[in-house]
């Protein structure tokens, strides 16, 4: 705080610095157990027509029109007593684990381009005589174009190419960057040559697969990043192909062990492949590693191809690791009982998801020939939904939910993937037995439904690239602050949850200072004090290059303030000069690890969500609070002064977790809507989008003292849709404020009243 002072003093000039924030007073209401009592009139003056206050005395909880930016606002600027929902702490956590796999990402995205260049090296040493011909010098071609198209989409320059091979990977890069749609009447024109004629097994590529979504459209370098791993996680080295599994086995022996200069070069590589494993779960093909596992196999034994490919299906068979989900554009095999995919190698594997194993399977051609698209009502289902089983769309719905009942071991398993499962599972089971009685209703029921798949289709979002996409076969009283979601079970769950995400981001290295990140940004700073616009408007510049995200305008300008040379009347340009000399030094010594002995500095980099574990730590403490007052409640235990302060700040809690340090939060970003394609059916040349809307507001009637008592909080709407093409957040959200913007889902309509039917409306404060 007194660095947060001695900034806001120096920096005056951000007018958003200079608004101070209000502590929120609980309304003063009538007795609900009086005769007086009437929350009508407040439910008019908040917009709710009669028709609404009427299902809302009937239903007891309402989703209306009134939407906002982010989901902390009706939680800061309100008048009525707060309802604190599930989907609010959801939404936070999203926010921040998001940022924190953004930042392991980055890094990654560094360390790419020197994997590649070592596998490359590698091959480099095993090339064939020029006049070889045959399988191997075939297989060795195109583990070289593989490699050189992945190294040129993240802006380098493979070294050594043929003029052929520069052709073929200068067309891949095209094709990819231009990541169109599939065209179903065809598919195999989509195959390049150098992969071989299309079969049964692989007709062709959907190049709109590396279209950068999620947060991978931040930056360029992120962006290059998604193309080149979504790249190497889509080119197949077929065990049942020679050239395939020659070519597999070229690469492992590029990876293999003896090639490094040590036990911690080796396992910092390893790392890499693994990165997401306590995370997300299993990979569902074998990846470079396994293909070196195998080449060492292949080189202390005798035998050709076919006694390799023999030893590697019995792995399969033995170790239970044939795919579970088919992500290729292929015939579906004439046999039911085949699995998704045959066993096959890939550069980088992406992770099997429960959900994305239960698409394939309900979207089987061979049992589903006319089904189209899945529904998320099967994930909510699966973990546990009667609200959703009973609205399981399609006329196969029997067949379906016998499907669904022969998958639901595998929503079980080991990873942070499964545990955010379990605490969605703990929304959608029975109430607690003390609870009040509409969340035993129909209402309530599908609220929750809307809250569980809100939730799937933000994680979903933040694995956009890591986590498998399934593929359909071508084939008046002084009453309290507000109430709490009445679910202790699942803040408990998340409490847990977060501990153990916290803990293995921290393993991960999440949760330090990127400082590299930080060198770029601070350079960032110094090109626009140097820049002509500068020269006119001083640092005002800064709030202009950065007009619509005001928290970013505001780092710059802290920045600033922590820099020895200040700004002096009438030396305005003389001044602009020394910070952006000084702005350059200082990303000189992130670059090199330092971090000059400067307090300010030190104190804003702590502050400022460079370093984010006291962000995460903050997040266990609200989960633990809520968790303890949805027990109070349940139990009508009086409440404290310190839990009234709590339920009063939950709001600013939430937005500082969300990355509003200081007072950003009176300025909020319009960038809650999310969405991510989670199927592709190629057929009908279609996608299944998932993702959530702006906030809405959400009106529950709930009971004190023999009354009810009107609260307002927000939730987080569910959507899902068909589309042609694959949905970027910025398109999403274009769509949504267009005229075609989809419907909410009709099993959403219980919880929805006149006013939340129609457009949106935007809520500003």
């Amino acid at each position: 705080m007194r660095l947060a002072c001695e900034i806001a003093r120096v920096v005056s000039l951000v007018s958003l610095l200079a608004v101070p924030a209000l502590a929120w007073q609980p309304p003063r209401m009538p007795d609900p157990a009086k005769e007086d009592y009437d929350w009508r009139p407040v439910a008019r003056r908040h917009g709710l027509a009669d028709a609404d206050a009427e299902a809302l005395a009937d239903r007891k909880v309402l989703m209306t029109n009134e939407a906002f930016k982010q989901v902390f606002d009706p939680y800061i600027h309100t008048d009525l007593p707060m309802f604190i929902t599930s989907d609010s702490l959801l939404a936070a956590f999203h926010v921040l684990y998001e940022e924190s796999v953004l930042r392991l990402e980055e890094v990654n995205a560094r360390r790419l381009p020197q994997i590649l260049r070592f596998i490359w090296e590698g091959l480099e040493a095993r090339k064939p005589p020029n006049d070889a011909g045959g399988p191997h010098a075939r297989a060795y071609r195109r583990a070289r174009i593989l490699i050189g198209t992945a190294t040129a989409l993240l802006g380098d320059e493979p070294k050594g190419t043929s003029a052929e091979e520069a052709g073929l990977i200068k067309e891949e890069v095209r094709k990819v960057t231009a990541a169109q749609t599939l065209d179903p009447a065809h598919i195999e024109a989509t195959l390049p040559a150098w992969l071989g004629p299309p079969d049964e097994t692989f007709l062709g590529i959907d190049y709109s697969r590396y279209k950068p979504r999620g947060f991978y459209t931040k930056s360029e370098d992120l962006a290059r990043y998604f193309r080149a791993v979504a790249w190497l996680q889509s080119i197949p080295f077929r065990v049942s192909r020679d050239e395939e599994l020659a070519a597999a086995l070229l690469l492992g022996r590029a990876a293999d062990r003896e090639r490094f200069a040590n036990d911690a070069e080796y396992l910092e590589f390893r790392e890499y492949f693994q990165m997401f494993r306590h995370f997300v779960g299993t990979l569902d093909d074998w990846d470079l590693l396994k293909a070196a596992e195998a080449a060492g196999h292949a080189r202390r034994s005798d035998g050709g191809l076919e006694v390799i490919r023999k030893r590697l299906r019995e792995r399969a068979r033995r170790e239970g690791e044939q795919p579970m989900i088919n992500d290729l554009v292929r015939f579906p095999p004439v046999d039911p009982n085949v699995p998704a995919s045959e066993p096959n190698f890939r550069i980088l594997s992406a992770y099997r998801t429960p959900d994305a194993i239960l698409f394939h399977r309900t979207t089987d051609l061979r049992q589903f020939p006319e089904r189209g698209l899945p529904s998320g009502l099967e994930v909510a289902a699966s973990l546990g939904s009667d609200y959703a089983r009973a609205r399981v769309p399609g006329p196969q719905r029997d067949r379906v939910l016998k499907v669904l009942e022969e998958t639901l071991p595998l929503f079980r398993g080991r990873s942070l993937y499964y545990d955010y499962l379990d605490c969605l599972r703990c929304l959608l089971d029975e109430p607690e037995p003390d609870a009040p009685a509409f969340l035993k209703g129909e209402p309530w029921q599908a609220k929750s439904c809307q809250t569980a798949l809100a939730g799937w289709s933000q994680m979903r979002h933040t694995w956009a690239l890591q986590a498998k996409q399934s593929v359909t076969y071508a084939g008046i009283a002084f009453v309290p602050a507000g109430f709490v979601e009445p679910e202790p079970e699942f803040f408990g769950s998340m409490a847990r949850l977060v501990e153990r995400t916290r803990d293995r981001l921290g393993r991960a290295g999440a949760l330090e200072v990127d400082l590299a990140k930080v060198a770029r940004d601070t350079r960032r700073v110094a090109d626009i004090l140097t820049s002509p616009e500068a020269q006119k408007q001083g640092r005002m510049a800064l709030l202009e290059a950065c007009r619509d995200d005001p928290s970013e305008a505001e780092w710059m300008m802290l920045l600033l303030a922590c820099l020895k040379v200040q700004p002096q009347r009438n030396e305005q340009q003389a001044y602009l000069k020394k910070a952006a000399a000084e702005l350059r030094h200082l990303a000189e010594c992130f670059d090199e690890r330092i971090v000059p002995d400067n307090e300010r500095l030190r104190m804003f980099l702590a502050e400022h969500h460079a370093d984010i574990r006291p962000l995460w730590n903050g997040l266990v403490e609200v989960c633990r609070r809520l968790e303890t007052l949805a027990h109070k409640q349940l139990r009508n235990a009086p409440l404290t002064e310190d839990d009234e302060h709590f339920l009063r700040s939950y709001g600013t809690d939430i937005a500082g977790v969300m990355l509003y340090g200081g007072n950003a939060y009176l300025a909020p970003r319009d960038d809650a809507p999310r969405a991510i394609d989670v199927h592709y059916h190629p057929l009908a040349g279609k996608y299944l989008e998932v993702g959530v809307a702006r906030p809405r507001a959400l009106y529950v009637l709930y009971p004190y003292k023999g009354g009810e008592v009107l609260c307002r909080g927000a939730v987080m709407p569910y959507y899902e849709f068909a589309h042609r093409e694959r949905l970027t957040d910025d398109a999403w959200k274009a769509l949504l404020d267009s005229h075609d913007r989809p419907g909410i889902p009709e099993w959403v309509r219980p919880i929805v009243g006149s006013t939340g039917v129609g457009r949106p409306v935007l809520k500003e404060h």
